[in-house]
């Protein structure tokens, strides 16, 4: 995928919203719509590199299909129907209902949905956790970038299975400070989803390896979509700060979600991430930073700048220490 090519669609799915927004809501529309796009790009650029990162190791066929089916999930899925369900969920109404004040009463709307907030912060963070824990705590890491942190966890991970310990810890401490069922609940259901994804995309690359029959692409898809739909969590709760219309929040974090496909494949087909050495660890720092930030907000509001800059700042010096390592390898 050239950069040509990349930068056009960019700015026709930034026109087609525009269009969308300005038909259904004026100058407003366009505004908030941005804005949201924006949003979702900066909160989730670092989840865009940890795909390409998984993808790089996909086939064409499911490389496209993350940006066909996997789109189709995050737009009707992640951005309308999840949301829905859960303000189905836990607040007794009918999907049917959740639907129609949706659109009828946004503001009630909003309204049931934050209150649902802690329980999806819960999840989200106790995911993002797991993926960011799963990864520091590999023993077979070759290439360490934070060095004296990474390189001392995977000392410990040779001494035995100390991700699980680490994660029931916080589930443990967050549940004990919080006294809270549900959101105990919501953090075992993210580590157990991460776990039973886990051994479902091992077990599809293990039967793919010794009988050549099953697809192993479907596993990385499934990971790549959950991991997605975590990443998301928080800015399509934090998008009613900004408007109450879902039209406009479906749209505008549906056109953020595209660009941030489109990069991950630009990564990979470029082959920049294999140039690029740290850029996986920032973008896990990143994750496992956002997933630290969800947990806290259970405690305290976070304003979202913050959170994206610490996201956004493990990005850049991840790429500035890839630059600087590459650099005297180019010249030679």
């Amino acid at each position: 995928m050239k950069l040509r090519r990349l930068l056009f669609e960019f700015i026709t799915v930034f026109v087609v919203s525009w269009v969308i927004e300005f038909l259904y809501m004026g100058v407003k529309g366009v505004f908030e719509g941005t804005t949201l796009s924006l949003l979702e790009i900066s909160l989730s650029f670092d989840n865009a590199v940890m795909n390409a990162v998984i993808l790089s190791g996909m086939g064409r066929l499911w490389r496209r299909r993350f940006l066909t089916w996997g789109m189709i999930i995050a737009v009707f899925g992640m951005r309308f129907l999840f949301p829905v369900l859960i303000v189905a969920l836990t607040s007794g109404l009918s999907l049917i209902d959740v639907i129609h004040l949706a659109f009828a009463e946004p503001s009630e709307y909003a309204h049931h949905l934050e209150r649902a907030e802690p329980l999806i912060l819960a999840f989200g963070g106790a995911f993002l956790m797991m993926v960011f824990i799963n990864w520091l705590f590999d023993a077979g890491k070759e290439i360490y970038w934070i060095k004296f942190l990474e390189e001392e966890a995977a000392k410990i991970a040779k001494l035995g299975e100390v991700k699980l310990i680490v994660a029931l810890s916080v589930v443990f401490i967050v549940g004990y400070l919080k006294k809270d069922a549900g959101i105990i609940l919501s953090m075992v259901l993210g580590v157990l989803l991460f776990e039973v994804v886990h051994f479902i995309k091992s077990s599809i690359e293990y039967f793919k390896k010794n009988s050549g029959v099953v697809d192993a692409g479907i596993g990385g898809f499934i990971y790549l979509e959950l991991l997605d739909a975590s990443c998301s969590l928080d800015g399509t709760v934090g998008a009613f700060a900004i408007s109450q219309n879902l039209i406009i929040i479906t749209v505008g974090l549906s056109v953020g979600a595209f660009i941030l496909r489109s990069l991950t494949l630009y990564f990979v087909e470029s082959g920049k991430l294999k140039e690029l050495p740290y850029l996986e660890h920032g973008a896990h720092w990143g994750i496992g930073g956002l997933g630290i930030m969800m947990l806290l907000q259970l405690f305290r509001p976070i304003p979202e700048p913050v959170i994206s800059s610490v996201a956004l700042l493990f990005i850049l010096s991840s790429l500035y220490s890839s630059l600087r390592k590459t650099e005297p390898l180019l010249k030679n």
